[in-house]
């Protein structure tokens, strides 16, 4: 393939990148909507302008836990099964640099439906004032083939913040749009932006406490004194 049509490519999965990552931005606070707050976990769901599909955005206040132990739990892709919700296997296909990684992951849909997968560009980064840490993870299709039986997301945008609130605290905030591919019977719908990010969250809250990640050092976190 010549360079030019690869950097074509490139940019136009770029382009894309940025479309979806500036309409869940632009989000207002008063446009939220509370669909569950229970177990100091609230959900909260959000229309996009120029979107059939809403956003979700789920929030919930852990303690005794360090920014690097989250971090960590999100850095082993392979240990998603384990405490995401929906979550059948993740991978990393790729990681120019200790921020940034090229993720696989499968995602498990009750039958009838086809089960869902992304190739996404997930990105690292810590606010030096306030020493919040995001990574922001966008679906790109200009990596791997099409898996048979599973239908290939093209659009989909998610974030996790993790900011730290004094007093041992972190606050955890994952907001996510997602054009699911096709359409899907409501019940599904419901359960993807609902059930699917409460028990996510409810799964990572306890999952981040083993040693393993409880204790991690990560390179580019700086933890607060």
């Amino acid at each position: 393939m010549q360079y030019w049509t690869i950097l074509f490519l490139f940019t136009a999965c770029l382009s894309r990148l940025s479309f979806a990552a500036d309409s869940l931005k632009e989000v207002a606070e008063t446009e939220w909507e509370l669909k569950r707050d229970r177990d100091g976990i609230q959900i909260y769901t959000a229309e996009i302008t120029g979107s059939a599909h809403n956003a979700v955005r789920a929030e919930t206040i852990v303690e005794g836990v360090r920014l690097s132990a989250l971090v960590a739990v999100i850095e082993d892709a392979e240990a998603c099964a384990e405490w995401a919700d929906r979550c059948a296997e993740s991978y990393i296909v790729e990681r120019p640099s200790t921020t940034e990684a090229i993720i696989y992951t499968h995602n498990d849909l009750p039958f009838p439906v086809s089960d869902r997968d992304v190739t996404a560009r997930a990105t690292w980064s810590q606010n030096p004032q306030t020493l919040e840490v995001m990574l922001e993870s966008m679906a790109i299709s200009c990596v791997m083939d099409e898996v048979r039986g599973r239908v290939r997301l093209t659009e989909a945008t998610v974030y996790w913040q993790f900011v730290p609130l004094g007093e041992n605290r972190v606050q955890i905030i994952n907001r996510a749009h997602i054009n699911p591919g096709s359409a899907l019977p409501g019940w599904v719908t419901n359960m993807l932006l609902v059930d699917t990010p409460f028990e996510t969250l409810e799964g990572m809250v306890d999952f981040v406490k083993r040693p393993e990640y409880r204790d991690a050092e990560i390179e580019f976190v700086t933890e607060p004194e």
